[in-house]
């Protein structure tokens, strides 16, 4: 009998692993070319935005779901948390950037996802967010992208006026402005040009927003 439960335990083990590699796939990336994006996110000139990495969808241009991560080098291995809005987060270490591990995401298999950089807010916003504090935001932005763009970007860069609100997927509603004017959300994403909001507006969301992300004015999206 104890026999017979063994292989049984034996068989499903084989079948959970041959239907967790039916429907996964595993991004592989080294730690030294995560770091060097995610560097910046330390310095002191932006403290409210940061960069965040994901992957993207080449067909719908949506954030892949990450299932789980970890980073491992030899018989070292840690488990990385993956957070709500799948961002793809390691820990930020020289000594780690020296061992430079393996670092592992697993996705949804059958899609083909590439590595985005993205300039987002720091902290999530509720509901409620006045024009005070997406007005703080575009500077550093600014600076932000002004940095990774290098010495000339500043020329030829257009500047932040606004800010992108991304939703889930798909979600649609409006934004009700404090002067009872609205804000149409279409996709999943909202685009608030911030420098043309009545001074001391508060925007109300029907839910909160997962990221904001800079919106220029010669752009439509972001």
């Amino acid at each position: 009998m104890a026999k017979n439960s063994f292989l049984l335990a034996a068989c499903a083990a084989a079948l959970l692993g041959a239907s967790t590699q039916s429907w996964a796939q595993n991004i592989e990336m080294r730690y030294s070319n995560l770091f060097s994006k995610l560097k910046h996110n330390v310095e002191s000139s932006h403290p409210d935005v940061q960069i965040a990495l994901y992957l993207i969808d080449q067909q719908t241009g949506q954030t892949c779901v990450v299932h789980k991560g970890w980073m491992q080098k030899e018989e070292h291995y840690e488990a990385l948390v993956i957070p709500a809005d799948n961002a793809l987060v390691v820990p930020l270490d020289n000594n780690l950037r020296q061992a430079n591990p393996d670092v592992t995401f697993v996705i949804n298999d059958g899609i083909v996802c590439d590595l985005s950089m993205q300039v987002i807010a720091a902290k999530p916003f509720g509901t409620s967010v006045t024009k005070a504090e997406l007005v703080a935001l575009l500077p550093q932005m600014d600076t932000l992208l002004s940095d990774l763009g290098g010495m000339f970007s500043s020329w030829f860069m257009p500047e932040v006026t606004g800010v992108v609100l991304h939703f889930n997927q798909g979600r649609s509603g409006v934004i009700e402005v404090s002067d009872n004017s609205t804000i149409a959300i279409q996709d999943g994403k909202a685009i608030v040009n911030v420098k043309e909001l009545p001074e001391n507006a508060v925007l109300r969301l029907p839910y909160p927003a997962e990221k904001v992300t800079p919106w220029l004015a010669s752009s439509s999206s972001s």
